[in-house]
């Protein structure tokens, strides 16, 4: 396997409201936006899957780069970008794993603050999404999970190790770590685990979704299985999926409803009450969001606030937006409005005190921007 690099980043230049019913409109304001992904960049005709990670000297973009088209399966790299001045601008792309022909996929970034490292999960396949579902195969050929690390902010990584025996039960078939960044603990009893979702099919078959939280008690050296969903009677056909820790040590979960019981809830949502080991609850569809179906992104920006991104058309993925939690996960507004038209999968991290970084999808799949905004403390 060969490592390398490859970064995306947003900033924001509006000032925060506490209360809005329509989303301050950010996205006619090309001032604010980078491009760390676009279709024919290094000979790749799409970059797809963004993910994002601050360490202590540098951002790092992660992505998927596709050699010859956009299509989920093929010949795929690990990629990265690194910045060094918040996403203003980036480093030449680099390569992290390149398995030939084979598919490397789904980058999960984490970061270790304590030691200023960089853990990072994906995945790794050599058959199709279809063919993993419908299709009988060799356990010696199903989707592999792997981890690196990083300790000088995404300059070198170590070799990738496969942890997909410690993440995976025998009977899973799909097996998708996030694609979003997880998170390290900072409250309670589990204080300093790492903590991860990855979307899972439980039985043959294009209807048997469902997701699971993968967990590190050592910073990313051995992983662990929690809490499952493995429902399969309920509306929610759980997939991709994003986590955000509360203030009181508890895990808010919501993931992509991937085509399950209504057209007009396509996020479900359920709590974690013990560091991510199980569900407090069944996952229960939600109509809190305007998101379609597609993967989204949390995260925590302080002790008032939490943040979601999502596109905002429930029937396409265009009209990127931020949406505001003030209590804890129980009720959302929206916030800012990021990107007009076509918009897909996003993430977002926190580049310093009063701004935000936002990485998505646009273009048709064509570009991957990053946008950077000021926010002000509520």
């Amino acid at each position: 396997m060969r490592i390398n690099i490859i970064i995306v980043s947003i900033a924001f230049t509006s000032c925060f409201l506490l209360s809005s019913q329509e989303p301050i409109d950010l996205s006619k304001d090309s001032s604010t936006v980078s491009i760390p992904f676009y279709s024919g960049l290094n000979g790749y005709f799409s970059y797809r899957i963004p993910t994002l990670i601050q360490s202590k000297k540098a951002l790092l973009a992660f992505a998927e780069g596709r050699k010859n088209s956009t299509s989920d399966f093929g010949n795929i790299d690990l990629v990265y970008r690194r910045s060094t001045n918040e996403g203003k601008t980036w480093e030449p792309i680099k390569i992290l794993v390149d398995e030939d022909t084979i598919a490397v996929q789904n980058p999960v970034p984490i970061y270790v603050k304590e030691k200023n490292k960089i853990v990072l999960l994906f995945n790794i396949t050599s058959q199709s999404e279809h063919d993993i579902l419908n299709n009988d195969y060799d356990p010696k050929d199903g989707r592999k999970a792997y981890v690196t690390y990083s300790y000088d902010d995404g300059q070198s990584w170590s070799t990738p190790k496969e942890i997909t025996q410690d993440v995976k039960l025998p009977h899973w078939r799909w097996h998708a770590i996030g694609p979003v960044h997880g998170i390290e603990l900072s409250h309670g009893a589990h204080k300093g685990r790492l903590l991860a979702p990855v979307a899972i099919s439980i039985e043959k078959g294009q209807k048997a979704y469902c997701m699971a939280l993968i967990y590190s008690d050592d910073q990313g050296a051995h992983w662990k299985i929690g809490a499952v969903d493995n429902d399969l009677t309920d509306a929610v056909q759980s997939n991709e999926t994003t986590i955000v820790e509360l203030t009181n040590g508890h895990i808010y979960v919501n993931t992509r409803d991937h085509n399950g019981g209504s057209k007009e809830k396509n996020r479900g949502e359920t709590y974690s009450l013990d560091g991510g080991l199980t569900f407090s609850k069944p996952i229960i569809e939600s109509d809190k969001f305007p998101s379609p179906i597609v993967q989204a992104s949390l995260l925590r920006w302080n002790s008032n606030l939490i943040l979601f991104s999502t596109p905002s058309t429930v029937t396409k993925r265009e009209n990127l937006i931020l949406m505001a939690s003030y209590d804890e996960s129980e009720s959302w507004e929206p916030l800012y409005k990021i990107n007009d038209g076509f918009s897909a999968y996003s993430d977002m991290v926190k580049l310093n005190a009063n701004t935000l970084g936002v990485i998505y999808e646009t273009n048709n799949y064509k570009k991957i921007k990053f946008k950077w905004v000021k926010i002000k403390r509520p």
